[in-house]
């Protein structure tokens, strides 16, 4: 047994400068409030009235430390940013009238603050209504800009959060990396570290299953389900077409949608979740069926500080394959964010694919992407007929696996050579005695270069187990483990915060549950960390 027990990350955290200078309330109060960007809007008028009214609650609430470490992660983050820049977007986006006849509404950054407090508390739209009415509810409702004997009823939470547009949420984690940059949070890149990189930081994305809030009693449900059957245009049934039982959709229920469908939840799709990204392989302790919908999650990882955050979440139909939602996320991504350099993009065998791979070199990222098997990696004349083995290791003419001999990263190409190990294999075949490469003038011997794919001399391309960094190496290892953590850390989060089974219905309160569990993730991270560094300052 070791004598030494490993660290935890709070321990390494403490042993990096930055992280005191940086998110210590000593720097930090020097920049409050981190304003929350906004997208051009109208401004609102100064004769704007409303029922409350949100207002950042001043560094004067930071001066006591000693309150403040008592304080929630989140509950703090909110005393770091302003989020009044949002007004005027969120009077446009929701419909609220500017001195309209009738009752005056409520302030749209109040009621924005209370659909992350929902998520904070885990409550549904009637008790977060019936909290922030009640004594509980007193620290928030300073916070939010209500007051007392003035909060807004479950139907007014409600209807805020169903009016809010997907590409407005799409936008709100990518606008949080904005806060942190603007700050000076992010981790710098560092040119002489142990594993040198492109400039950037690196990139870990995932995927997780949620349940729809609707239940399904058919694993075929398609988009055809949804349409109007009639006895001249009869509605095909998905399910009799797999020779599943179905519905014959004979009766008055079927008419504009099948009884089997979940008409509130349309995009609802059923996969069967295997456990393992291998074809053919499964997992019996995480196989499952799911019904529901696909979050996808890009977050940038900070590896001296053991943290991530949140860049970029989406949310798909179950059964939306990866190579269709990784191009176009990551794509977006960098268009929203052309100033955030991204270094690496650490993923699991799911974007083993072309599409994906190509994706990640065209950005002149480095892919740290797990291997995804085939049936012919275990026939060693089929690998040797190809160049290269299971693992992504070129293979020299004689069936001999090449040896790393370094990366450039400014071309992104691996150099592979054979160190003449045929000189000291035991039962090397004859034919090696001479190959031209085992001249003692040339001691590396044979040499290779791959870039994004193993080209065969007839021309074809293998993207899938070419990479630049030696799968299974101590670099593969430093660089995919640690990352790898940093996603599923992500899913397990949004899993506690109840979100395994989604609480709204449809696409649209799937996108929006999601992504403000994924702010309320990052928010509660900054607030986490500034409460350790500022205990390490004092």
């Amino acid at each position: 047994m070791s004598d030494t027990t490993p660290q935890t990350a709070v321990q390494s955290r403490a042993e990096v400068p930055r992280f005191r200078e940086q998110f210590s309330l000593e720097t930090l109060r020097e920049q409050v409030p981190l304003r929350f960007p906004s997208v051009p809007a109208p401004e609102v008028p100064e004769t704007f009235r409303a029922r409350s009214w949100y207002s950042y609650p001043g560094p004067e609430a930071l001066a006591n430390t000693e309150v403040v470490e008592d304080w929630g992660a989140f509950y703090l983050s909110l005393h770091l940013i302003d989020f009044s820049p949002l007004r005027g977007e969120l009077v446009r986006l929701t419909g609220i009238h500017v001195n309209a006849a009738g009752e005056t509404p409520y302030d749209p950054v109040s009621l924005f603050l209370c659909c992350l407090l929902r998520w904070e508390t885990g409550k549904g739209w009637r008790a977060l209504a019936k909290f922030l009415a009640g004594p509980p509810g007193a620290c928030w409702r300073r916070l939010c800009g209500f007051r007392p004997g003035e909060t807004p009823a479950a139907s007014t939470l409600r209807g805020f959060f169903r009016a809010l547009e997907g590409a407005f949420l799409r936008d709100l984690c990518p606008r949080f990396i904005e806060v942190l940059s603007t700050a000076g949070l992010l981790p710098p890149h560092d040119p002489h570290s142990a594993t040198p990189a492109r400039d950037g930081l690196p990139l870990a994305t995932d995927g997780m299953l949620h349940e729809a809030h609707s239940t399904t009693y058919c694993t075929a449900i398609r988009a055809s389900c949804y349409q109007p059957t009639a006895p001249d245009q009869p509605r095909p049934c998905p399910a009799h077409a797999a020779g599943k039982r179905g519905c014959d959709c004979d009766t008055e229920r079927c008419r504009e949608v099948c009884r089997r469908a979940t008409p509130r939840d349309p995009e609802a799709r059923f996969i069967h979740y295997a456990g393992r990204n291998q074809e053919g392989e499964e997992d019996p302790r995480r196989a499952r069926d799911v019904h529901g919908y696909r979050s996808y999650a890009h977050s940038l990882v900070d590896d001296e500080l053991h943290t991530y955050w949140v860049a970029y979440t989406s949310v798909h139909p179950a059964n939306t394959d990866e190579r269709v939602i990784f191009p176009r996320d990551h794509q977006q991504l960098r268009a929203r964010l052309p100033q955030l350099p991204i270094s690496e993009v650490v993923a699991d065998a799911a974007l083993g694919y072309a599409q994906c791979l190509n994706t990640i070199y065209e950005a002149q990222s480095i892919p740290i992407v797990d291997l995804r098997a085939h049936a012919t990696d275990d026939d060693p004349e089929a690998c040797l007929l190809r160049g290269y083995d299971r693992e992504g290791h070129p293979l020299c003419p004689h069936g001999y696996p090449l040896s790393p001999n370094g990366l450039d990263y400014e071309r992104l190409r691996a150099a592979w050579v054979c160190n003449q190990v045929c000189k000291r294999a035991p039962h090397a075949p004859p034919a090696t005695a001479d190959c031209p490469f085992r001249d003692p003038q040339r001691p590396y011997g044979m040499s290779r270069h791959v870039s994004n794919a193993f080209v065969h001399p007839d021309g074809s391309r293998h993207e899938r187990l070419a990479r630049l960094i030696a799968y299974d190496s101590p670099r593969w290892h430093e660089r995919y483990g640690s990352r790898r953590n940093a996603t599923e850390s992500r899913n397990s989060q949004v899993k506690r915060l109840q979100l395994g089974r989604i609480w709204s219905y449809g696409l649209d309160g799937a996108l929006a549950d999601i992504v403000f569990a994924d702010l309320l993730i990052n928010l509660r991270t900054l607030g986490r960390l500034v409460q350790q560094a500022s205990l390490l300052a004092n």
